[in-house]
């Protein structure tokens, strides 16, 4: 099983956490989309941006996928904590530090939030979450019974009640009214300064966006390359 180092990192620079190379993706009649070079670094927090005209929802959804190890591409490969993603099993990396949230609710509406966050948490509930998502007074009501941006503070809070290295977003901001929007940012950003947490999302081009996250790339004419 392959295992590689970051080529372009200086000495004792760490290798980055997640990083793609030559990659490409496609679904006829679409065009492709070609990802020449593509990392997350350790606690990095990372925006791909895209109008629904340069990567229509399949194409989008395809590269969080393959960058998560759940996809496998035409060409390239995927690397996550320097393991070559392409010699494990599909879902290899959601086992090993990884998580992936769609735009799909990874949550039972008819389910209490106590119970959706102990079911993904596997043990006891996730309570260091609360001080960035403030859950812990809905624990009894259904989720389904939640507002819409509640209902994101628990999608994420799900996602991340393992404490993966790094969570992969679909369009987690998308919909919301300016003030929400911000204020779902600042919590994304909050956990990725103090509990190191590196993530990256998809998203529309956005100025508020680029200047908040570490490193953006954008989807253009088909390809996906540093903004």
């Amino acid at each position: 099983m392959a295992i590689t180092g970051d080529p372009a990192g200086a000495e004792g620079t760490p290798p980055p956490l997640l990083r793609a190379e030559g990659l490409r993706l496609s679904f006829p009649p679409l065009p492709p989309i070609r990802i020449p070079s593509f990392t997350v670094r350790p606690s990095g927090l990372v925006a791909i941006l895209a109008t629904a005209e340069d990567a229509p929802p399949i194409l989008e959804r395809a590269i969080l996928e393959t960058l998560a190890g759940e996809r496998r591409p035409e060409t390239g490969r995927v690397f996550f904590q320097e393991r070559d993603l392409g010699q494990f099993p599909l879902g290899w990396a959601r086992d090993h530090g990884l998580s992936l949230l769609s735009t799909e609710k990874n949550f039972h509406a008819a389910s209490s939030v106590e119970s959706n966050l102990l079911r993904s948490a596997g043990s006891s509930l996730p309570t260091w979450l609360f001080r960035f998502l403030p859950l812990e007074e809905h624990l009894p009501l259904e989720a389904g019974k939640l507002s819409e941006v509640e209902q994101r503070w628990l999608a994420l809070a799900c996602a991340l009640a393992r404490r993966p290295q790094l969570l992969l977003l679909e369009r987690p901001l998308e919909g919301l009214p300016p003030i929400l929007l911000q204020a779902l940012l600042e919590r994304i950003v909050r956990l990725n300064l103090e509990e190191g947490i590196a993530f990256c999302f998809t998203a529309g081009p956005s100025p508020l966006i680029q200047t908040a996250v570490s490193s953006a790339y954008r989807v253009t004419s088909g390809l996906l390359a540093a903004a």
